[in-house]
C-alpha cells in the first residue's frame, strides 16, 4: 500500500477497504447498525438477529407484538434505512 502522493485522512478508510476487498462487508455492517439507530432501544432489545443478503434484510424478533408493529411500518423503515445510507441498500424487509 505504498503511495507516491499523500492521501487525505478522510479517504484512507475507503482506500483501505477497497484494497483489501472489504467494501461490501463494511457497507453491510453500516446498514445493520442503522436498524438499531432508527428503531431505538425497545426494538433493538427485541431483535435476536439480523442479516443482509443482497438487498433483503432479514430480522428475527423475540416479540410478536413488536413484529406486528414493524410489519405495518416496513416501507417507512426501508425508506429511512436507504435515506440514511445514501443509496438503495434494502429493497425488502423480512421479519421473523
Amino acid at each position: 500500500m505504498r503511495r507516491s502522493k499523500p492521501v487525505a485522512v478522510g479517504n484512507l478508510l475507503s482506500v483501505f477497504l477497497k484494497e483489501f476487498g472489504l467494501e461490501k462487508s463494511y457497507s453491510n455492517y453500516k446498514t445493520l447498525k442503522l436498524w438499531d439507530e432508527i428503531l431505538g432501544n425497545v426494538v433493538s432489545r427485541a431483535t435476536l438477529s439480523k442479516r443482509l443478503e443482497g438487498k433483503k434484510l432479514y430480522v428475527n424478533l423475540s416479540s410478536s407484538v413488536v413484529r406486528s408493529e414493524l410489519f405495518m411500518m416496513r416501507s417507512e423503515i426501508i425508506n429511512e434505512i436507504n435515506r440514511r445510507a445514501g443509496k438503495n441498500v434494502v429493497e425488502e424487509l423480512i421479519l421473523r
